[in-house]
């Protein structure tokens, strides 16, 4: 720094002086919390998928198909009518508060007003629509309490929209758990003893009711109560959310009237080997849910406006990790449906099922990608562009159903599925921004695919065997090959090693984060000026106080700080070229 004679002094950084790695954001604390985060919500939604698919398995051995097709048919109605209360507004709040966090308690309680204004009408819509539809009372009672569920789980919805923001994956995990694993538990029970379609229903209200309680007790002791009732902002609210709710109310349509059509054109068995073996392709979507909504998201709305290379970057690892994560599933979709069918239903009547999950295996993979592709688009706020992908889909959709359904019934409405996510993913790949496409992807993909061939190879030759054995040997089958063949990259697997050994472990955390501040520093001092410091002329002595030498000191990094000099010592060193860094060059360097 300057010292108070004037003269360039460089001096070592202490402890002290060097800012704090909480201002600095580095790349492995950025990996570290991903990795954290993924690993929070990894284990809460395994936790939740595995009690959904054991609750599955109860609804198919003790409701059969008819009363399963009813509950299906309920569940899928209320999300169709009610789908403005549930879309619109939560992927609004998720990258307006990570950009902005002081907006959370404005955000919140707007949003909550809107939805409650909105589910109120919209509850009546659905009661008279049942009827009008010629439903029987049993099928609309069910309705009616979905209809309940529908405004909890959007509160649900609500509140973890604001944890993912802060990149508080923790909470919505846990209310998660408790949701799912309390609703099988008593689901399970009840089913046992001869619990009716009805009865079901309460259990998913009461376990949306137990999430909505959790995750607002955890925001609220993390952030306070404060009440923000804002007309500005509610309106705001609202006109960003139209593209949303156009998005929403389109794409509910094709994505949930197969369901309707099939109740009207054939009868409730048929509905329920199609629920089955949607149930199955739905409960599946955690997987995008977790890498791309609960974890990703929030990092991509941050570096959209901050830093577009590291956005693509960020892109391509996230659909790496999706299509390592698809294709396998997808090929044991495909291959081993009939194993699924037997060992989930152990029935006859759910034969007809196994058809419609090959025909969703291609759809699966699909729609992951859809998924990464439709965040990003919302996250460089081109959310004006998805209701032409939702309206394209609605009347391809719709179209094909017309058509496939009377022919071909839950087999035709499956493949429309699949055939509509790929009309998604064609109409996805123009809208992204040129620069963001992941094209560093297709060779990773490439090794994917030739894994999971040899994968699918294994599965068909143990095709009589049960589904454990099967998908034991395929999945050491494909992360073998997929091994040999490199699918992930050798710096991505250093940087996910280095994040995990570190985690939890405070010393190698600052080791770390002081490594990465090291070659900051240095890039800062690479773009400093060059000081060439001359000695005195023999006519200028000065002897300042306390003043301390350091040869060795251009090694280290320099701080310039301009201090006045004292009017007793003039000194002019002959130092050509040099200019202080101001505060504003010194941030550009950095």
């Amino acid at each position: 720094m300057f010292s108070c004679y004037g003269k360039p002094r460089v001096v070592a950084l202490s402890s002290s002086t060097r800012p704090r790695n909480e201002n600095i954001p580095t790349e492995m604390n950025k990996v570290r919390r991903v990795v954290n985060n993924t690993l929070i919500s990894l284990f809460g939604q395994v936790v939740t998928w595995s009690s959904t698919l054991l609750l599955t398995i109860a609804y198919g051995r003790y409701l059969g198909d008819v009363k399963f097709g009813e509950l299906f048919l309920a569940i899928t109605f209320v999300s169709l009518v009610g789908i403005p209360v549930e879309q619109g507004f939560n992927q609004q709040l998720t990258r307006d508060v990570a950009e902005n966090p002081e907006k959370a308690h404005e955000y919140l309680w707007n949003t909550l007003l809107i939805k409650a204004m909105l589910w109120v009408p919209l509850y009546g819509a659905i009661l008279f629509f049942s009827w009008v539809l010629g439903y029987d009372q049993e099928q609309r009672a069910v309705v009616a309490i979905c209809g309940i569920t529908l405004m909890s789980g959007s509160t649900v919805n609500t509140f973890a929209a604001l944890h993912y923001a802060f990149e508080r994956t923790l909470f919505p995990a846990v209310g998660m758990i408790l949701e799912k694993g309390l609703t099988a538990l008593v689901g399970i029970i009840l089913l046992i003893n001869g619990a009716t379609v009805q009865v079901m229903a309460f259990v998913l209200l009461g376990g949306s009711l137990i999430d909505a309680i959790w995750v607002g007790v955890c925001f609220f002791r993390l952030e306070g109560w404060r009440v923000s009732i804002n007309k500005v902002v509610a309106l705001k609210l609202l006109h960003g959310c139209i593209p949303f709710i156009l998005y929403g109310v389109l794409g509910i349509i094709y994505y949930r009237i197969d369901t309707i059509l099939l109740s009207l054109m054939t009868t409730a068995a048929v509905v329920g080997w199609y629920g089955a073996g949607y149930r199955l392709f739905d409960t599946l979507f955690f997987i995008p849910s977790i890498i791309v909504n609960a974890v990703m998201y929030p990092v991509f709305s941050k570096l959209s406006v901050s830093s577009q290379s590291n956005l693509k970057v960020a892109v391509e690892k996230c659909l790496n990790l999706l299509l390592m994560c698809a294709l396998p599933i997808a090929t044991l979709f495909a291959i081993a449906a009939p194993n699924i069918v037997e060992f989930l239903y152990n029935k006859e009547q759910f034969a007809n099922t196994i058809p419609v999950i090959q025909a969703l295996a291609p759809g699966l993979v699909i729609i992951y990608a859809n998924a990464l592709f439709f965040s990003i688009i919302v996250a460089t706020k081109g959310e004006k562009k998805i209701p032409i992908m939702a309206g394209a889909a609605l009347v391809f959709n719709l179209g094909l159903n017309l058509f496939f359904i009377p022919r071909y019934q839950q087999v035709g409405a499956a493949l429309v599925t699949s055939l509509t996510e790929l009309l998604l993913l064609c109409i996805s790949l123009v809208l992204v921004p040129r620069n963001l496409l992941p094209a560093g992807s297709i060779k990773v993909g490439v090794k994917v695919v030739v894994a999971a061939i040899l994968m699918g190879l294994a599965a068909f030759l143990l095709r009589s065997q049960s589904i454990f054995i099967i998908g034991s040997v395929a999945l050491v089958v494909y992360i073998a090959v997929a091994t040999l063949l490199g699918t992930i990259p050798r710096e991505d697997v250093q940087t996910l090693f280095i994040a995990f050994r570190s985690k939890g472990r405070k010393s190698s955390s600052e080791m770390l984060v002081n490594v990465v501040d090291e070659n900051m520093y240095t890039q800062i001092t690479q773009q400093l000026p060059v000081v060439r410091a001359t000695r005195p002329r023999p006519e200028a002595r000065v002897e300042p106080e306390g003043m301390q030498e350091d040869e060795d000191a251009t090694q280290l990094l320099p701080v310039v700080r301009a201090t006045r000099p004292r009017p007793e010592a003039r000194v002019e060193p002959d130092v050509q070229g040099f200019e202080a860094p101001t505060r504003s060059n010194w941030s550009g360097g950095a």
